[in-house]
This record gives structure tokens, C-alpha cells and sequence, in this order.
């Protein structure tokens, strides 16, 4: 898979000079907005990038206390730590004792080596991660310009799952019932989950939005928010899963990897992800207890050659 591919050209990188990491580079080497790669990194390797680099400065200040003759203060500075006592308490975390106790022994039971990947014929393992889901279907349609109408976590500050229960609870999905001759493409669907706007250390786009497509120039009701979605070619899934959680952890995964097998790319220029929610391949499949669900997902993107 290509993102597995960029992610240990990523690990080379960091390793080449742990030291002195650039979170741009990152960016520009796997060609993916940082907030999202750094979710897609943490799924992946299960630590965070921030959390990988800081483990493996800290087992490299162990090594060079080991065996170089630099003291506390010089390996703190090093390692980018302002002063010794904030450097000393990351490193007991690691290792359990001061940086100046630091054994061999203590140094082999708890340094944080290098990740690599594994590869074999029926899945890629790190450390025992499996990709659970299954990509069932992909085609690439082209879209008009739509009007997405719904809640933002922008207005109530939860999480995207809080932000479903606050759109049925409230009543919001009833107030777009009353605009349904406005609505395009929801005859199988009871709501969308749009995120964008990658941009932070959490993986997650600072921009959730529950609702549903309508035509553009439709009113959008008090208390709710309208985002227009650009017209273009869009990456239409179907992903199976044994649950939500799955499907939701390895779509980009997937996904990512099947449009460049098939010529295309994903257009990070207008980068988001959707899930859309239909009944009969996703809400029948939950309320009847069925052993998979499938869920719809769509991402921008363009043949190689409109790059």
C-alpha cells in the first residue's frame, strides 16, 4: 500500500536525523496534509508522531550517555530540552531512573527501537496491526457544486459523535426534512459526517459537520450552517467492517491506496472526507445485527494528469 510505503520512507527520514525533526518535510514527503498523515501515523504504528520522536530522542540521549562522554546537561540540550529537569522527568518516564543512573541493563530493557513494517501476502503488520475493513466498491463520479446544510462541532464544542446525538436530540434533522424537495442524493441516506480542515496534532479535522446535501441557494435554517462543496470528481466507497470504529480507522487507508493503483490521486488542494450514511447498507445492517456493516465514504480527487 503506497501509504505504508510513504510511512516507512518517513521512519528512514526521522531515523536519518532524529535529532533535528521537520514536520514539514513530513508533509512534503507523503503529500498529505500533516493533521491528517499524523492520524493515519498513529493508527499505523499505534504512538503518535510527536510521541515517536520523543521516544526515540530519548533512547538516543541513553545511548550517548552510554557511550559518549557528554554530560546530563549536554544531552538535554541536545534532545531539545530547555533544562535538565524537564529532560530528566521524560527520560525516567522511559527508563525508569535519572539520566546519570542510566545502566546498560536498564538501557536494553526499555529503549524505544526503531519501527518497521512487515509485509506479508495477506496483510501488513506492525507489531500485530491488522487493517480489519474491507473495500467492497469504488467508482469516480463527477459532481456538481451541492450545499451541505447541518451542525458544526465549530458551534457546540463536542465530538463528533456528541455532534450526532445534539443533531437528533434537537430536532435538527427534522427542520431539513422541511427542505426535502431541496435535497440531492438522500433518497437512501439519513446523514452525512463532513470533516476538514486538518490541521492539528489530534489527526482530526478542526471542521465536523453533521447533515445533509441540498441544492446551492437553499435557505439554511437559524442555528444551523451551510458549506458549499465545490464541484468535481469524487472518490464514491463502499468500505465493510465488523464495526463503525473500523471502517472509520482504515477508509483513507484503503481508499488512498486503490485510487493511485488506479490512476488517480487524491485532491489534497480541497481535502475531506465524508460519510454518508445510507439505510440499507448501513442503518438495516446495525438495527438487524448483522456480523459487518458497510458504510459509504467519498474523498476529492483527480487523475494524474490534472495535476
Amino acid at each position: 500500500m503506497e501509504v505504508i510505503d510513504k510511512t516507512q520512507q518517513v521512519i528512514d527520514s526521522l531515523e536519518a536525523d532524529i535529532m533535528n525533526v521537520d514536520y514539514e518535510k513530513i508533509a512534503q514527503l507523503t503529500g498529505i496534509p500533516l493533521g491528517l498523515y499524523q492520524r493515519i501515523f498513529t493508527y499505523l504504528c499505534n504512538i503518535s508522531l510527536t510521541g515517536y520522536v520523543r521516544k526515540r530522542k530519548l533512547t538516543r540521549s541513553a545511548e550517548m550517555l552510554l557511550s559518549e562522554s557528554k554530560s546530563v546537561t549536554e544531552v538535554a540540550l541536545e534532545c531539545g530540552y530547555e533544562s535538565n529537569s524537564s529532560f530528566s522527568r521524560a527520560f525516567k518516564e522511559l527508563f525508569s531512573v535519572s539520566p546519570a543512573t542510566i545502566s546498560r541493563d536498564l538501557y536494553e530493557e526499555n529503549a524505544f527501537h526503531p519501527l518497521s513494517f512487515i509485509n506479508t501476502d495477506t496483510y501488513y503488520v506492525l507489531k500485530g496491526r491488522r487493517i480489519m475493513a474491507n473495500l467492497e466498491k469504488l467508482e469516480y463520479v463527477n459532481t456538481d457544486d451541492m450545499l451541505l446544510i447541518g451542525i458544526s462541532n465549530n458551534d457546540y464544542g463536542v465530538t463528533t459523535h456528541e455532534l450526532w446525538q445534539v443533531f437528533w436530540e434537537q430536532g435538527f434533522d427534522k427542520k431539513l426534512a422541511e427542505l426535502e424537495e431541496n435535497q440531492i442524493g438522500m433518497e437512501d441516506c439519513i446523514g452525512v459526517g463532513y470533516m476538514t480542515d486538518f490541521a492539528n496534532e489530534s489527526g482530526l479535522g478542526d471542521t465536523y459537520i453533521v447533515g445533509k446535501y441540498f441544492k446551492p441557494g437553499t435557505p439554511v435554517p437559524d442555528g444551523m450552517t451551510g458549506r458549499t462543496i465545490k464541484s468535481g470528481m469524487i472518490a464514491k466507497a463502499q468500505i465493510s467492517a465488523t464495526s463503525l470504529d473500523e471502517i472509520i480507522s482504515n477508509a483513507y487507508i484503503l481508499i488512498s491506496d486503490m485510487v493511485q493503483k488506479n490512476g488517480y490521486t487524491l485532491d489534497y488542494d480541497s481535502f475531506y472526507w465524508l460519510e454518508f450514511y445510507t439505510v440499507s447498507r448501513f442503518c438495516d445492517a446495525m438495527e438487524s445485527g448483522a456480523e459487518r456493516v458497510i458504510l459509504d465514504w467519498h474523498m476529492p480527487c483527480r487523475k494524474y494528469n490534472q495535476l
